[in-house]
């Protein structure tokens, strides 16, 4: 049974008695918890395998980029914070009966209407990302979800994985869409198959071969490759050589710019 409650200025929501639940959201905002292994760390997400005074072997996650535009803060005046929605989904992910870690704890902060900090503690999954010889089951698993019209999110292979048999769904966010709902299944399927291309064989020949699908396909190979040339952009203008031409090209437009003024000047 979900609990919903105040405490310390943050709204929480949790699956454990009160005082537990306190006692979670007293260790993170007291920074009383023990580092197990820093999962990830980047101006995107923390992700970091912790044990808490009351509980081992959680896994913390600080979704800090999503806490900080402006627009998702302007969004939550009128829906619940990144952490809470995350927390939802493993609950519902559940209750369809797919595998994946236990939710915990979902926390957020909100000033002035909106969430400004939040944070999500569930339990650590063991297994293995799903490799090659996994894709048929995670295939499986992944148009299961699609049959009851939800969509996961980045369906990336190291985001399942695969423990006694069974596929765990890691790193996601449910989502059902209420227009153009096949098209979105399809183009989730097309971005798997970007990171596991062996589950193309465990669709049925039907699909594989509608044009809606063919069309996914061409869709998400553009997005990626368009994303793939945005980032190496942005690394090409980190480089001096950049910083060097950039450099040439202004003195050279300056040069001209002068020349003209100069040129002009002396016609009058």
């Amino acid at each position: 049974m979900l609990t919903q409650f105040s405490y310390r200025d943050y709204r929480v929501k949790t699956a454990l008695p009160v005082p537990e639940a306190t006692s979670l959201v007293d260790d993170y905002l007291d920074r009383n918890l023990e580092l197990v292994d820093a999962l990830k760390d980047n101006p995107h997400n923390y992700v970091a395998r912790v044990n808490t005074t009351s509980m081992p072997d959680l896994v913390l996650k600080e979704p800090r980029k999503r806490n900080r535009r402006r627009w998702e803060r302007m969004m939550t005046r009128f829906r619940d914070g990144e952490a809470l929605r995350v927390f939802d989904s493993h609950i519902k992910l559940e209750e369809l009966e797919f595998h994946c870690p236990k939710a915990v704890l979902a926390a957020e902060l909100r000033e002035k209407g909106v969430v400004t900090d939040s944070f999500f503690l569930y339990q650590y999954q063991q297994g293995k990302p799903a490799m090659d010889e996994d894709a048929e089951r995670v295939a499986h698993e992944l148009q299961r979800l699609h049959s009851l019209g939800y969509t996961r999110g980045d369906p990336k292979a190291q985001n399942f994985l695969v423990h006694e048999g069974k596929v765990h769904f890691i790193d996601f966010k449910l989502s059902k869409p209420t227009v153009f709902k096949k098209h979105s299944t399809r183009m989730e399927y097309a971005h798997f198959l970007h990171t596991m291309p062996e589950g193309i064989h465990y669709l049925p020949e039907s699909e594989k071969n509608a044009a809606g699908f063919k069309f996914a396909v061409w869709l998400r190979r553009s997005v990626s490759d368009l994303k793939r040339k945005k980032r190496e952009w942005r690394e090409y203008r980190q480089q001096p050589a950049y910083a060097r031409k950039k450099r040439a090209v202004l003195i050279v437009l300056g040069a001209v710019v002068a020349y003209e003024m100069i040129f002009s000047a002396g016609s009058a």
